[in-house]
């Protein structure tokens, strides 16, 4: 499994760490996904693609504001995935980012799995939602 550097922008609230094994990226995102940080989000999203992987896991911890720019990068990296034949896999335990994919009727479309654990190699895998 490769690690990647973390992607944070000193004015942001957003810290991104990314991982991936061979198809398989990982990528936590911690801190608020808004207007400032969604292209930060977005970027990181397409490295994954670039670096071949096709199946992508987003875990959102520490979210404390989402905005149409944040939620419009959820929907661009599950449309990456998808795009290319992977999937798309939202984590976390937040009840803000889950309230408001509810709202917008995203829920349908990426569900929030909000129980998760490690498995082989530390990678998150959903275990419901």
């Amino acid at each position: 499994m490769t690690s990647v550097d973390p992607r944070v922008d000193p004015s942001s609230d957003l810290h991104l760490r990314a991982s991936y094994d061979g198809e398989r990226a990982r990528i936590v995102a911690q801190g608020n996904l808004d207007v400032y940080t969604a292209p930060l989000l977005r970027a990181q999203l397409a490295d994954a693609i670039d670096a071949g992987a096709r199946r992508i896991t987003l875990i959102v911890q520490g979210v404390h504001l989402i905005d149409s720019s944040g939620l419009s990068g959820l929907v661009f990296g599950y449309k990456l995935a998808t795009g290319c034949g992977g999937d798309f896999t939202l984590c976390g335990d937040e009840v803000l980012v889950a309230r408001l994919l509810a709202r917008t009727g995203l829920d349908r479309v990426i569900p929030l799995h909000r129980e998760f654990d490690r498995g082989g190699g530390g990678e998150f895998r959903a275990t419901g939602s």
